[in-house]
């Protein structure tokens, strides 16, 4: 083999090596949780489902990675009572954690808001949000407003930064308006998506790091997921599910 000169080698030497591509995130889910039965159905990113029950009739479902292993598991939110009961695992028994953060006529929410890697809570209270970054607190670190009494609040990391801030759905216009902190002031993003009577859900469905809509359409059990915002057409189309199901979203394995 020939050998190389002097200025070659210090070239090579010196030479930077290429960047690796981020990495990609594992991309979530969907499921459903049957309000009537408190029967959830989870499926997996292969398509595998898992069935159990959790909670009770009238509890209002939510998902999180509570106990930070990566792993989204179930939660249900008591309106009659304000408490929140959230499980670390994915199969029926008693709630792992419990507490009370809210009034019976809030609505839920999940989201990692300080991006620490660890799910907490949040409610919406007639246009404001109020939400906690410890599951041992009743005390909201963050409040701010944002929509209107009678919004559908989501939370999600809807810039791909590593926290989740909060947005809304105005179902009577199929509407989305979503923040990208957890602050009050105008949208940052808003667009169209979805028909009257859709229920939405919000997810990473392409594993790029940020939170996109999807809806769940109960006349016709099917998931109807976009993949960037602002899209008016869905990206991908799951049959799952069926009548007056409530969707759920996240990753489940």
């Amino acid at each position: 083999m020939r050998s190389l000169g002097l200025g070659v080698l210090l070239i090579a030497l010196v030479a930077p090596l290429p960047v690796p591509a981020a990495a990609a995130t594992a991309p979530d889910s969907i499921g459903v949780f049957d309000p009537a039965t408190a029967e959830w159905h989870l499926r997996t990113s292969t398509g595998a489902v898992t069935s159990f029950l959790y909670g009770v009739s009238g509890d209002i479902p939510i998902v999180g990675d509570w106990n930070c292993d990566g792993l989204d598991t179930p939660g249900v939110f008591r309106p009659g009572t304000g408490q929140f009961n959230l499980r670390n695992s994915v199969d029926s028994g008693l709630a792992d954690v419990s507490f009370f953060f809210g009034r019976p006529t809030d609505a839920p929410l999940v989201g990692d808001w300080d991006g620490d890697g660890c799910d907490t809570v949040g409610v919406f209270r007639n246009g404001r949000v109020l939400v906690v970054n410890s599951l041992e607190t009743a005390n909201a670190d963050v409040t701010f407003d944002l929509g209107v009494p009678g919004d559908d609040p989501h939370g999600g990391d809807f810039d791909a930064d590593g926290s989740d801030s909060v947005a809304v759905y105005r179902k009577s216009l199929t509407r989305l308006y979503a923040r990208q902190s957890l602050t009050s002031g105008i949208s940052d993003v808003e667009f169209f998506f979805g028909n009257t009577g859709d229920r939405v859900v919000m997810g990473d469905w392409d594993g790029d790091g940020d939170d996109t809509i999807g809806v769940y359409r109960p006349s016709k059990g099917r998931f109807f997921l976009a993949n960037e915002h602002g899209k008016a057409a869905a990206d991908v189309e799951i049959p799952f599910g069926g009548g007056q199901f409530i969707p759920l979203a996240g990753y489940f394995g």
